[in-house]
């Protein structure tokens, strides 16, 4: 799983921390929105055989871990050969598709993430 961090977002979080529920809801929709642009990167990049891996890229809702939120994106559980893709295997070199789509979107995700944060502030 691949790790975003945004540089000087030390304050915009410690202004949505003294929002409470509002800067949650704030936070919340900055990563989905993210999360959404990661996805249509991705979507971009799946090789496509009979299309149903294309379908299935999704953006998980929004999960705390160790305080932290998050969102995944990537293939449903039940397109478990997406890593055979990503990986390679013994007979099929990789095509690292989410890497790609990952790397391609990074930048914009970033600047959604603040948009969306500085929208919800009133910056």
């Amino acid at each position: 799983m691949a790790k975003l961090e945004v540089d000087g977002m030390e304050n915009l979080l410690n202004e949505l921390d003294k929002l409470g529920q509002k800067g949650s809801r704030i936070e919340n929709t900055a990563l989905k929105e993210a999360g959404n642009i990661v996805k249509e990167s991705i979507v971009n990049e799946v090789p496509v055989r009979t299309g149903k891996l294309k379908e299935n890229i999704t953006v998980s809702r929004v999960k705390t871990k160790d305080g932290v939120k998050k969102v995944e994106v990537g293939p449903g559980k039940d397109e478990y050969y997406a890593a055979f893709l990503e990986f390679g295997t013994t007979n099929m070199d990789a095509n690292p598709f989410i890497s790609r789509g990952y790397e391609n979107s990074r930048e914009e995700a970033e600047k959604v993430i603040v948009e969306e944060i500085k929208k919800g502030l009133g910056l």
